[in-house]
């Protein structure tokens, strides 16, 4: 039967969360946890997964389960992976370092993402049997082609595109912060630094985060977030250029951000191999429907020709399973790892991945489901 091998005083990834807000400065805290507007697309993203509703089946031996899942001719330990997380250290000094490492060790995917703050040759080092690599697909095709070269020779596995975010997000509570990279110490993020010394330490002992990978395409050094996205990046991914990725990668390719059926039905023909439904946690368009609600509209055909992901809003392992039965063949987090991280340093990914290992093996024990790859639509109540 599943055993506990974690922190039993943050059992829930909700507990980390709330540690996470008391331990960390709040310009750090409201960077990972904030959403777009109103915030009402990222409630709806927990919603829809609350009412999926799963039938148990009984009379079944359920001492032991496999929770195991393969996509792209690797089985991981189990079907979460850690989403990519820009700004990633200043969650807590060292984070996506620590996260990169305790996913190779539990053999699990780490997506780095392209506004990281480590240097993805690094990552690829630490984690070079699980590392995956976002790509913000940038204005200039000779940038696209220098990133990719970047990847490819350092040893990523899969290169996942991003798709939603054709622009930077006006997040309000980003912008009452004004957090700026380099960090600019204005009073109230001296402050917020001052007043959480252990955060502050660390991060004078290792030094500030900045985005590394991205240093010679910056022009002005004091750029806001919003605007270096929206300085780099296409103002809309194209098919064209989604083409020419699939040129320059010749391994796994995904997408990451499809909610639109046809924009599936495009990713399949343009010859990507997966996609990630996705709406970017509710961060860039409060009126998107739910990662479950797309997730749903999906295709039949694509759900046949291509993997099929989910990411938005999954904190916790019966999320997870609750994906498989709806057709998502993985699922990640983002906000789970870092809170994680930002609650208990280092410790906290270890701790983060033991949480869903434990929940996805006491699901499906009380689903009666004695292997993560028989999980489908018939165990959904009413299907």
């Amino acid at each position: 039967m599943a055993t506990i091998n974690y922190d039993t005083r943050y059992p829930g990834v909700s507990d980390l969360k709330a540690k996470a807000r008391r331990r960390i400065p709040k310009f750090a805290y409201d960077y990972i946890d904030t959403a777009i507007d109103c915030e009402i697309a990222k409630q709806r993203n927990r919603e829809s997964f609350h009412q999926t509703k799963l039938t148990p089946r009984y009379l079944a031996d359920v001492t032991t389960v496999d929770i195991s899942a393969e996509v792209f001719g690797r089985r991981y330990a189990m079907a979460i992976g850690v989403s990519p997380v820009g700004l990633g250290d200043m969650m807590w000094p060292g984070a996506e370092m620590a996260l990169a490492v305790a996913a190779q060790k539990a053999n699990i995917p780490y997506v780095l993402s392209t506004f990281s703050t480590t240097l993805m040759e690094d990552i690829a080092e630490a984690a070079p049997d699980v590392c995956w690599f976002q790509l913000y697909v940038p204005k200039t095709l000779e940038a696209t082609k220098e990133l990719i070269s970047r990847a490819k020779a350092a040893g990523f596995k899969v290169l996942v595109v991003t798709l939603d975010i054709p622009v930077g997000a006006k997040r309000n509570r980003e912008l009452k912060n004004g957090l700026k990279l380099p960090f600019s110490f204005t009073p109230n993020i001296l402050w917020q630094s001052m007043i959480h010394p252990r955060w502050a330490i660390e991060q004078l002992r290792r030094g500030f985060p900045d985005f590394v990978n991205m240093q010679r395409y910056r022009k002005d050094p004091d750029q806001g977030l919003a605007n270096l996205v929206s300085e780099f990046t296409m103002p809309g991914v194209t098919l064209e250029r989604i083409g020419e990725i699939r040129r320059l990668w010749d391994g796994p390719l995904v997408l990451k951000g499809i909610q639109y059926e046809q924009n599936a039905i495009d990713a399949m023909n343009a010859g990507v191999d997966g996609i990630v439904v996705s709406n970017h946690g509710g961060r860039q368009l409060d009126a998107a429907p739910s990662s479950v609600e797309s997730l749903r509209a999906l295709p039949d055909e694509t759900r046949k020709k291509m993997t099929i992901m989910i990411d938005s809003g999954v904190r916790t392992g019966l999320d997870v399973v609750r994906g498989k039965s709806l057709g998502a063949e993985f699922a990640f987090s983002g906000r789970s790892f870092f809170y994680g991280v930002g609650a208990m340093g280092a410790k906290g990914a270890n701790q983060v991945i033991e949480i869903f290992r434990d929940e996805i093996t006491r699901t499906l024990q009380q689903l009666g489901c004695v292997s993560f790859d028989e999980m489908d639509a018939t165990w959904i109540c009413g299907q």
